[in-house]
C-alpha cells in the first residue's frame, strides 16, 4: 500500500507513506492505530511499518484486505494464509470435535497416512476429555495448531463463528465461537483470578520502546505485556527489531482483565509457548 487513510478524531485524511513517515514521532504514535486501506470498498484495518535497520523502506500494509482489493498484493504468504483458511473451514464443517495442539507445525504439508487419527506431538500430550471407545468409530478427531488457526482467522475463516467443539489440554472444551476472540472484542474481567482463558488474536500495531508491551492494531484500549517471556518469544520467531512486530499477526492463549484504574484492558499470556507470531513478509 502506497497510501493509507487515517480516521483519527473522526476525520478522514489520506497519507502517502512519504508524508506519514515524516510526521513527528508523537503524531505517528497517535495516528498509527487509526489507519485503513484507501480503497473504500475494502477499508480494511491497516498498519504502518517503519524503515528497517537493514534498509527496507517504510510502508503501509494490511492483513485484512477483502477479496479482490487491488491494494492487497499477491505473495506466497497471502496464498498460504488463504489456503489455510479454506482448510480450516473444511475442518470445522467436517469435524464434531477438534483437538487444539499448541505445538503443531502447520506450515508443512501433512504426511500421507493410512492411520485413523493424525499424530499428536508428544510434547503436547493432547487428546479429548471424552472417552473415545465408542466415538472413535463414528468420527475422527482433527488436530488444529496455532499457526493455521491464526492465518485462517486473518483471512476470514468461519472459525470464530463456529459451534465446533475445541478441546484443550485433554479436558477443557469450548465452542470455537467462545474461544477465539479478536483483540477488539476482548471483554475484561475485574481481576486476573476472575478471568477465563481464551485465544485472543489480531495484528500488532506497534510495541513500546523496550518491546515489552504490544499494542493491537484493531483497538487502542488493549495492552499485552510480554516482558516475562520476551527473550524466549523473540528467539523463537526471530524478532530482532520493532519493525518485525509492526503488522505481525498474533494469537495468544491468555486472560483479559482490567488494569487497576479500569482504563485499559490487559491481556496476560499463559506462558511463552502458547503464542504464535506471523511476521508480515516483505
Amino acid at each position: 500500500m502506497i497510501d493509507a487513510v487515517c480516521t483519527y478524531g473522526g476525520k478522514r485524511k489520506t497519507y502517502t507513506i512519504f508524508n506519514f513517515q515524516n510526521l513527528s514521532s508523537s503524531d505517528i504514535e497517535k495516528y498509527r492505530q487509526y489507519l485503513e486501506c484507501p480503497n473504500p470498498k475494502c477499508a480494511a484495518e491497516a498498519y504502518y511499518r517503519r524503515k528497517s535497520i537493514d534498509g527496507k523502506a517504510a510502508c503501509f500494509g494490511s492483513r485484512y484486505h477483502t477479496q479482490g482489493c487491488n491494494e492487497g498484493r499477491s505473495s506466497p504468504q497471502r496464498e498460504r494464509e488463504v489456503r489455510q483458511a479454506i482448510e480450516v473451514n473444511k475442518i470445522i464443517a467436517d469435524s464434531k470435535e477438534v483437538i487444539f495442539d499448541f505445538f503443531a507445525v502447520d506450515s508443512q504439508p501433512p504426511e500421507k497416512s493410512n492411520t485413523v487419527s493424525p499424530p499428536i506431538s508428544k510434547s503436547a500430550s493432547l487428546g479429548s476429555s471424552k472417552s473415545h471407545t465408542s466415538t472413535k468409530a463414528t468420527f475422527r478427531n482433527t488436530v488444529l495448531g496455532m499457526e493455521k488457526a491464526l492465518n485462517s482467522l486473518l483471512r476470514g475463516s468461519d472459525l470464530a463463528q463456529s459451534d465446533t467443539t475445541i478441546t484443550i489440554d485433554e479436558k477443557y472444551s469450548y465452542k470455537a465461537k467462545n474461544l477465539f476472540v479478536n483483540f477488539a472484542d476482548a471483554e475484561p474481567a475485574d481481576s486476573p483470578k476472575d478471568a477465563r482463558p481464551k485465544m485472543f488474536w489480531g495484528t500488532i500495531s506497534h510495541s513500546d520502546a523496550d518491546m515489552e508491551w504490544l499494542n493491537p492494531a484493531e483497538c487502542n484500549d488493549v495492552g499485552i505485556p510480554i516482558k516475562r517471556y520476551k527473550n524466549k518469544i523473540f528467539k523463537r520467531f526471530k524478532i530482532t527489531e520493532k519493525r518485525d512486530l509492526e503488522g505481525a499477526g498474533f494469537i495468544i492463549f491468555g486472560k483479559c482483565f482490567w488494569n487497576a484504574q479500569k482504563t485499559r484492558k490487559i491481556i496476560e499470556l499463559w506462558n511463552a509457548d502458547r503464542v504464535f507470531i506471523s511476521v508480515d513478509e516483505d
